[in-house]
């Protein structure tokens, strides 16, 4: 039987704390983990480990938390929930909920969260920085099953189903890797260069121009019917749309112009620098974003895809040096990358071809198994696997 409760009411509630940074003495030793928001995935992570720790001098000034607690992130990114296998602490931006196990198991519960996230989400009291302070997190209503056997069937279940998609995940991750390895084997490692390959600058592939962005005061240039790219859109191979659209008067009247399909675009700022991905449709893009429509019968721009991404790192580094953060035009056009044979090029974007009919297939797979994971956790938070 479902009941309503209050988050107060499964468990103590506490929002952690960061030790002071300025004495070193609490970060020197890995002896308790200190848990933040990027140590959590969008699933329900169970951590053993922690990208930061902190010491046991620091131990009274922190919030310490026993084994099998539940975090949710509450500050930023809302609703990203973990379970910590080890004692640990954790920071401000995560409250924590140490269940009262003889009514509530610590796993059921981060599915509640699961399905709750996007109600979750909704009470975020920010604009800028979404955040749900302790009064809102306590006073947040769940309805939960009060029977622990009927909680343990659902969480048998719905871990069987996660189970298989992390499965289909990471076979998809390792087709990435296949194509990866296979690239390595037929042109070497881009930076290294073991092969001695000759070399050639981007300029000299094809005539490179950035895009624009028209007035966004002028409405007449937005919601037409021309895809408009930004620079955080560039985070697959292919681009088949985009989350803004603009108008034939902005092509027109701005610098943003029409990108002839297949060419390969470039991220240049900040932690976009070197994203890329090569436009399926005719589109546009904004200026930060250098694009090209490399020549043909020189290089196979999938194969140019691929040794940009490979080495992205080096690249980055030898163009813009530490301090700079963005890339220029000029500085694309003289990246150098690897030129092998063209036929060369052209079978490894064959390979490439075959790996992504196999990928489309196992990402089709893949929504099928989230879209029954989904209606499982629906049925079981409706009462109607279990009664």
């Amino acid at each position: 039987m479902l009941k309503e409760y209050k988050i107060k009411e499964l468990g103590d509630i506490s929002t952690g704390n960061t030790p002071s940074k300025k004495n070193k003495e609490f970060y020197d030793s890995k002896d308790i983990m200190f848990i933040k928001p990027d140590d959590i995935d969008e699933d329900i992570k169970e951590l053993s480990s922690s990208k930061e720790y902190i010491s046991f001098i620091a131990k009274e000034k922190s919030r310490i938390i026993p084994k099998n607690t539940l975090l949710v992130t509450c500050i930023g990114s809302i609703g990203k929930i973990a379970i910590n296998k080890e004692e640990g602490a954790f920071n401000q931006q995560i409250n924590a909920i140490v269940p009262n196990n003889k009514i509530f198991s610590s796993k059921y519960l981060a599915y509640v969260f699961m399905n709750n996230k996007e109600k979750l989400k909704a009470i975020a009291n920010a604009p800028v920085v979404p955040i749900i302070n302790k009064t809102q997190f306590s006073e947040f209503k769940v309805y939960i099953h009060d029977d622990l056997g009927v909680q343990k069937k659902i969480v048998d279940i719905l871990d069987k189903a996660q189970k298989l998609i992390n499965k289909r995940k990471l076979q998809i991750e390792e087709l990435d890797l296949l194509v990866k390895s296979k690239f390595i084997e037929m042109f070497g490692d881009p930076v290294k260069n073991q092969k001695k390959l000759a070399k050639v600058k981007l300029s000299e592939l094809g005539e490179w121009k950035t895009g624009g962005t028209p007035l966004r005061s002028k409405s007449e240039y937005y919601n037409g019917n021309i895809p408009w790219l930004s620079s955080g859109e560039l985070n697959n191979k292919y681009c088949f749309k985009s989350n803004e659209m603009i108008t034939e008067s902005a092509i027109i009247e701005s610098a943003a112009k029409i990108i002839e399909v297949g060419s390969l675009l470039l991220g240049m700022y900040d932690t976009a620098a070197l994203k890329s991905t090569i436009n399926m449709i005719e589109c546009s893009c904004n200026q930060a974003i250098a694009y090209s429509k490399l020549n043909e019968n020189l290089v196979n721009t999938v194969y140019v895809y691929y040794c940009i991404q490979i080495g992205k790192e080096f690249y980055k580094s030898q163009q813009r040096g530490v301090r700079q953060k963005n890339l220029n035009l000029s500085m694309i056009k003289g990246l150098e990358i690897l030129m092998p044979e063209l036929e060369l090029q052209n079978q490894f974007a064959e390979f490439v071809k075959r790996v992504d009919k196999l990928k489309f297939e196992m990402e089709k797979s893949l929504k099928e198994l989230e879209d029954n994971f989904n209606s499982l956790m629906q049925k079981a938070f409706k009462g109607e696997l279990f009664k």
